[in-house]
């Protein structure tokens, strides 16, 4: 059965019709195949029909831009009907079973509509109109520039300039979306490249915040600097774009079959508008809009493809931006969480303790128990006591500001750190054994904030002999002119997996005894002085925490020998440290 593959004018190929002649036809830029199309857009072997029957089967031959009827690119074979659109890379034919004679004869009994292009939007009116509206899915390919040309093949030096130019700027792209601090500032210089690219006279990029939300405006950019007032773009072509999720390309948008009553066109007499929305993983982050006015600046179809490959991108980055956004988002609601929870468990554990001895004051006010009294009287007082404890560590703890730090010795903090740490305190057995550094030079330190630290790793030391004895050794001294101090104890140590975790807020290997604040609040202490701390353990033999304090910052100084006369060639200007 005979067939015909009608060409786009636009493509001016110089042949008004392909007929389909065997029962095998191939397609494709080759001279070997039965079409042959020089066209960039088209690969080596396209496609092939094939008679099945009475049917023409279309099939893809892995081409590099795609194969698609009316619009919709084939993966599988497809059996072709009259009137379908077949788009080869970007050339467009119209499959029909008529003959020209005949065509010519039904077109001029009934007008009918011819489509033109690869959405299957057809064309109303004179076969010689220009007006049609292109749509294009988002994931098109790029298409690549040509290395190899077949001989005697005229190559338009002008179109490969172009094209390299566009692959140039979505090289820019990358580096704009790597460069700007904020979304705006992206979309700012994106809409600049546009620009740049596209023979736009208006443009704007619009947003949406959310699931559910209202398309916004960004970005709105005039070529003529002095045009002012407010731009009104085309209702009917964004909401079209939005929800088909594909890139808009109308040539002549006054004379669009498919824009026909849509009042935003006609009144604003757009001759040539593209429309891409922003999507990325099937949601839609905003659209990108351009149009112009002059006749001669048609947006043709390599724009297209442009503006949705910019347009992929951007949504790309915007995608990750929220994802990112979002992933900061539930971080902190753990943190809060967490911190919710381990407050909550603190509290709980000492009103347990405070209300157990109020329990037993409740008895002995009962049996008029003076002495019962005064015995369970300090396990009231202790729960309070924690209570407020913990209310200051967390005060601490949520610390915006640094402590200001003074010129102090280390050993004198130290020291009067051991004079308030009470005997009391002590179990019987614990030895504290004091090495210091004679001659440390001073440091600017927060005094409060070191002892606190020292005061907490001395605590947890003696927790560790669990009442059993042990020995603890303080040393500092001076490294690489930073002063360094250890507290080593040889305690039952700290089991290797929670090693790492022992400075993060609330835990705790204590138990009920313990707040889990007191190594991060010493950690914060030691690095708000600009101070480093780490531990070493090893279980049954002991633990050793170091605290690192680096020394000042040097001042450089240049000293120039001025006497010329005096200097020989062993004296050189040179910078030194005072």
């Amino acid at each position: 059965m005979s067939a015909y593959l009608y060409p786009s004018k636009e493509l001016d190929l110089g042949v008004k019709v392909f007929e389909l002649k065997g029962r095998v036809v191939t397609v494709g830029r080759h001279p070997n195949n039965d079409i042959s199309l020089l066209l960039e857009s088209v690969s080596r072997f396209h496609a092939k029909l094939e008679l099945v029957g009475s049917h023409w089967i279309l099939t893809d031959l892995n081409s590099s831009n795609g194969t698609y009827v009316n619009g919709e690119r084939i993966a599988t074979p497809r059996t072709l009907a009259e009137g379908d659109v077949v788009t080869f890379g970007r050339a467009d034919f119209v499959f029909s079973y008529l003959s020209p004679e005949e065509r010519n004869a039904a077109t001029k009994e009934c007008k009918t509509s011819t489509p033109l292009s690869s959405s299957g939007i057809n064309l109303v009116g004179d076969e010689q109109s220009s007006s049609t509206i292109l749509s294009a899915q988002l994931s098109v390919e790029a298409t690549p520039l040509p290395t190899r040309f077949m001989p005697k093949v005229e190559v338009d030096l002008y179109a490969l300039q172009r094209a390299n130019e566009r692959l140039l700027a979505l090289y820019e792209l990358n580096d704009i979306i790597r460069t700007s601090t904020t979304s705006h500032e992206m979309l700012e210089r994106a809409m600049d490249l546009i620009f740049e690219c596209l023979p736009a006279d208006r443009g704007v990029i619009m947003t949406i915040e959310g699931p559910g939300g209202e398309l916004e405006p960004q970005v709105v950019r005039f070529r003529d600097k002095n045009a002012s007032g407010e731009l009104a773009i085309s209702k009917t072509i964004v909401e079209k774009a939005l929800r088909e999720q594909v890139a808009i390309l109308s040539r002549d948008a006054t004379m669009d079959s498919r824009f026909s009553g849509s009042e935003s066109i006609i009144a604003h007499d757009l001759r040539s508008t593209m429309c891409v929305p922003m999507v990325a993983k099937n949601t839609a982050h905003g659209i990108i809009f351009v149009d112009c006015k002059e006749t001669s600046h048609k947006f043709t179809e390599d724009d297209l493809v442009f503006l949705a490959s910019l347009a992929n991108d951007l949504a790309i980055s915007m995608e990750n931006n929220r994802l990112l956004q979002e992933a900061i988002k539930n971080e902190r609601l753990a943190a809060v969480g967490q911190t919710i929870a381990g407050l909550a468990h603190n509290i709980k554990n000492i009103l347990q303790l405070a209300r157990g001895g109020l329990e037993l004051l409740d008895a002995a006010v009962a049996n008029k128990s003076l002495a019962d009294v005064e015995t369970f009287w300090p396990i009231v007082k202790r729960g309070i006591e924690r209570m407020q404890q913990l209310t200051q560590e967390m005060l601490d703890f949520s610390r915006q500001t640094r402590p200001e730090l003074v010129e102090a010795s280390v050993n004198d903090v130290i020291l009067d750190t051991l004079r308030s740490f009470q005997k009391d305190s002590v179990d019987a057995g614990v030895e504290i054994e004091l090495n210091l550094e004679k001659n440390l030079p001073v440091r600017r330190i927060d005094p409060n904030g070191l002892c606190k630290s020292l005061l907490n790793l001395l605590t947890n030391a003696v927790d560790a002999f669990e009442g059993t004895g042990g020995r603890i050794v303080i040393s500092t001294s001076l490294e690489n002119d930073a002063i360094v101090i250890r507290v080593k104890d040889n305690g039952k140590g700290i089991p290797k997996d929670k090693l790492g975790r022992i400075f993060q807020p609330f835990f705790t290997t204590k138990g009920s005894k313990g707040t889990g604040l007191g190594l991060s609040m010493t950690k914060k202490y030691i690095e708000d002085m600009g101070g480093t701390i780490s531990v070493e353990s090893v279980e049954g033999q002991g633990t050793t925490f170091t605290i690192t304090l680096p020394p000042p910052p040097r001042e450089m100084a240049f000293d120039v020998d001025h006497d010329t006369k005096e200097k020989d060639s062993k004296k050189t200007p040179g910078i030194r440290g005072n």
